[in-house]
């Protein structure tokens, strides 16, 4: 205590943290429902899709990106990624043929499995979302048949029909891994 009676200011936000902590109500606990799941909801052109969380390590807005020679069309180039080189392709190129046009909402996702790292340029990036059991849809579905190889399932949430994408089966793809065109 000071002359005048007062703490030092230290001693009062000790005082103050003490007093919070002992009337704090505590954190709710983290529920999950069984059969649940979340992931990175993006667009493709039109199509709605979303990839589990895990193998979508950020999502970047797409910057500065140096062309390579002798790569396939759809390889857009390599960008500097927290100081790292990484190839980054035109995911709608990939399938179609078509180079997304350039727009303020394309973004890239930036995806890993095991060794292999790559930037996904898609249309738009819808946040998260989160599915349960019962979102799963079976019914016959609108999408183009060249994304059904990398689709794993369907699921209906907010009135709006999502395209589970496999990043995995995309990176295993024989005709993704090899990006040189000759």
């Amino acid at each position: 205590m000071t002359d005048s009676g007062m703490n030092s200011p230290f001693e009062l936000l000790g005082s103050i943290d003490r007093k919070i902590r002992e009337h704090a109500a505590p954190l709710p606990e983290r529920q999950t429902r069984a059969g649940s799941w979340k992931g990175i909801a993006f667009r493709l052109k039109e199509w709605h899709l979303v990839a589990k969380q895990g193998v979508v390590r950020e999502v970047l807005i797409p910057s500065c990106i140096t062309r390579v020679p002798g790569t396939h069309p759809w390889v857009i180039g390599i960008a500097n990624v927290h100081g790292n080189p990484l190839p980054v392709v035109d995911l709608a190129d990939f399938f179609w043929g078509e180079r997304l046009p350039p727009g303020q909402s394309n973004r890239v996702l930036l995806v890993r499995q095991g060794e292999l790292e790559c930037g996904v340029l898609v249309s738009e990036v819808m946040g998260i979302r989160y599915f349960l059991s019962q979102d799963e849809c079976t019914q016959p579905h609108p999408f183009p048949p060249e994304l059904s190889d990398y689709l794993a399932g369907y699921n209906r949430n907010q009135g709006i029909l999502w395209g589970e994408f496999s990043m995995q089966t995309l990176l295993e793809s024989p005709g993704f891994i090899d990006l040189s065109a000759g």
